[in-house]
């Protein structure tokens, strides 16, 4: 079997998993695929207790070694949440931002060392050597600590994105128009470009995909709603959700949460294969004639006076 076909099988066996757990979902499920394989942005509308947030929570638990973020916004949220707040190492003379530590090899080499030599002297109290050992990698430590801090230190701020939207794979916000405008406005960078700007540097975030739900579309033509269009131009693949219709399904839902299995993962994909799948999908070539096809269905949607953006259009039809 070839590796794009084991690939494909273990996508498959994933949404199929998803499947087997939440009822009449199928077409959700497939959009989540859909968003992760081309790096898009996923929309789902639907009313309370439709199992929007549980699809995407369960789907997501399927993907190993991805760091996923996931927030439900209101009017308090604000961008701290989402992006991190000032580390004051950043502005204290001596002292250097956490992510800088993080980030350096020699550092971490030197904590290891510290963290293994004060495991052995735990063990072994009355071990001098041990205890000589410790204080050494203690001392080491220290000067290298010392040394970073005297070349890093710029005295600007920074802000500390660990555990943040801007250090996620996968991006989950859950009532997305709920949030204040200052928050809206700070996600549309990120959305469309993929960059967050921290404290006046610029970088590419690693995110593949925002997912946001909603209970309902604000009213573009409200002055005060205006502002979420561009949020909601963003989320290029939308898809609504509805109750389960079919009886059958509903008790085997039911009773699959009465046994006490729900939510189980037995299949899964690791970020590298997901990555793996991105490139396999950008590599297809589209034909002109499918090109053509969506540049009628364009501009059919436009004479009908529903509004598509160029760049929704574009990003869609590229990926």
């Amino acid at each position: 079997m070839s590796n794009n076909n084991t690939l494909r099988d273990k996508m498959l066996a994933v949404i199929a998993d998803v499947n087997a757990e939440v009822a009449e979902r199928e077409e959700l499920v497939e959009l989540i695929a859909v968003a992760l394989l081309t790096r898009n942005n996923l929309f789902i509308l639907g009313r309370p207790g439709q199992a929007k947030s549980y699809s995407i929570n369960l789907f997501r638990r399927h993907i190993t070694g991805a760091r996923q973020f996931e927030r439900l916004l209101s009017k308090q949220t604000d961008e701290e949440q989402l992006f991190g707040r000032i580390d004051l190492a950043s502005i204290i003379p001596g002292s250097v931002p956490e992510a800088v530590f993080r980030d350096d090899p020699t550092y971490q080499r030197l904590k290891s060392e510290l963290e293994t030599a004060t495991d052995d002297y735990g063990k072994f109290p009355d071990d001098l050597a041990k205890k000589v050992e410790m204080q050494e990698a203690t001392e080491r430590l220290k000067a290298y600590r010392d040394a970073l801090a005297a070349v890093r230190y710029t005295g600007e701020p920074c802000v500390q994105t660990a555990g943040k939207i801007p250090e996620a794979e996968i991006v989950f916000l859950d009532e997305c128009f709920k949030a204040n405008d200052g928050v809206l406005n700070s996600l549309l960078t990120a959305l469309n470009e993929r960059k967050y700007t921290n404290e006046g540097r610029t970088y590419a975030i690693p995110t593949i995909s925002f997912m946001a739900a909603s209970n309902e579309i604000p009213n573009f033509a409200d002055p005060q709603e205006k502002i979420l269009e561009a949020l909601y131009d963003r989320l290029q693949i939308k898809v609504v959700t509805e109750n389960i219709e079919d009886r059958d399904k509903r008790l085997a839902a039911l009773k699959n949460k009465q046994s006490g299995r729900a939510g189980q993962v037995t299949a899964t994909i690791s970020l590298d294969e997901l990555l793996a799948m991105q490139r396999e999908v950008a590599a297809i070539p589209v034909p002109d004639a499918i090109n053509e096809l969506a540049d009628n269905l364009l501009c059919e949607l436009r004479r009908n006076g529903l509004t598509v953006s160029d760049r929704k259009y574009l990003i869609l039809n590229s990926k």
